[in-house]
């Protein structure tokens, strides 16, 4: 059978999201499927139809299968089969086929952190043909996350990194209603990294808390951040591991804390970074978030206390991680209310520090990301 050169087949982790999705909404918004034909490889279809019934003219040329490994999909085997392009953030869905001639694997990544390569290697029949990166020194970590030579490495920057840029009044509105931020003095973000896992390879063990996160062991020392937050007036965004969001301490209500579950963004239409864009400020650790908002030069803590524990159990890159975090780096919850004491005064003293890093993670600071993938894929 020949290969369809206007057939495309993406993949995301968690349905329709991330950089996939970013570039797949950029595909439509400008026209391309009206002449290209995508094919969604989803976990949940009837879910993913069902969006099609709500909104059909906004899935044009647009198609849904199961890409679930454990069972034998005739719809997924024949899109493989045929496309000119598997594009895909997550999954390599033909790790363990042999790609036909003059077709394009494309690999769009989950993000840049400063996580090590603990427990991955790559050993597949079907590798990535190039991997989009948002600059030269993501290029050399996610590589050697990958386990590849740099050399596959693109520098485009990532699809999802052009939400961040470029407002959009319906998201506008959404989150005026929904969260109503005008009310507080700053909304800070917090997504720390999750550190447990059923993966026992990127596990780490070594938190065994009331909450699994840095600095805060228990439902008190949420409360006391509480306590803080009201007396600031300011509002602070949980964005947690879903399996993390559903520990019994966050189900409790506390002020000023808005824990946001991926449920609460997928029934507004939101993908997570058009969400990200709202805050004023940025708190994590070792996740891709700290290196993609230093897109929008705002201020940003980084939550070390386990940074030790970490590097032993994790591994850290480059080996030096702590010097790429530019922005306040603490170990205590006195050390986290004295940073966000200096942001809510209107300082930024670690901005010449995100300046002179920028250019190692970021090429381009436009929102031009997916049209460079599409070049560089040769979608046009």
């Amino acid at each position: 059978m020949p290969l369809n050169d206007s057939l495309i087949v993406i993949e995301s982790e968690g349905d329709l999201s991330d950089n996939a999705f970013a570039l797949y909404d950029y595909l439509r918004d400008k026209g391309y499927l009206d002449r290209y034909q995508v094919v969604w490889a989803v976990d949940d279809v009837l879910r993913a139809k069902q969006l099609v019934s709500e909104a059909p003219g906004q899935w044009t040329n647009t198609f849904f299968v199961s890409k679930a490994l454990d069972a034998y999909d005739h719809n997924l085997a024949f899109a493989l089969a045929t496309c000119k392009w598997f594009i895909y953030d997550h999954s390599n869905l033909m790790a363990n086929l042999t790609k036909r001639p003059n077709q394009s694997v494309v690999f769009l990544s989950h993000g840049c952190g400063y996580k090590g390569p603990k427990g991955l290697g790559s050993h597949d029949i079907t590798s990535y043909d190039l991997m989009t990166v948002t600059g030269p020194l993501a290029a050399i970590c996610v590589s050697n996350w990958q386990n590849r030579s740099p050399e596959f490495a693109v520098c485009t920057g990532y699809p999802r990194n052009d939400y961040l840029l470029r407002s959009d009044p319906r998201v506008d509105s959404v989150i005026a209603d929904w969260l109503d931020c005008s009310k507080f003095k700053k909304t800070i973000l917090w997504m720390p990294t999750f550190r447990q896992s059923d993966n026992a390879g990127i596990s780490e063990d070594y938190i065994r808390n009331e909450t699994g996160l840095p600095l805060f062991n228990s439902r008190i020392d949420l409360s006391r951040l509480s306590d803080y937050l009201v007396r600031n007036n300011v509002l602070l965004l949980f964005k947690l591991h879903h399996l993390q969001s559903e520990l019994p301490v966050f189900n409790e209500n506390f002020k000023n804390i808005v824990i946001i579950r991926d449920e609460q963004l997928r029934d507004r239409g939101i993908q997570l970074y058009q969400f990200v864009r709202y805050s004023d400020a940025l708190i994590s650790d070792y996740s891709s978030i700290s290196v993609d908002f230093m897109l929008l030069d705002r201020p940003m803590i980084y939550t070390l206390d386990d940074y030790d524990e970490y590097s032993r159990s994790r591994g850290l890159f480059p080996p030096n991680a702590i010097d790429y975090m530019p922005g306040y780096h603490v170990y205590s919850i006195d050390q986290l209310e004295n940073a966000i004491d200096e942001i809510l005064a209107g300082e930024d003293i670690y901005r010449s520090d995100r300046e002179a890093i920028i250019s190692e993670y970021h090429t381009y600071r436009d929102a031009n990301s997916s049209k460079r993938v599409l070049d560089v894929c040769g979608i046009r």
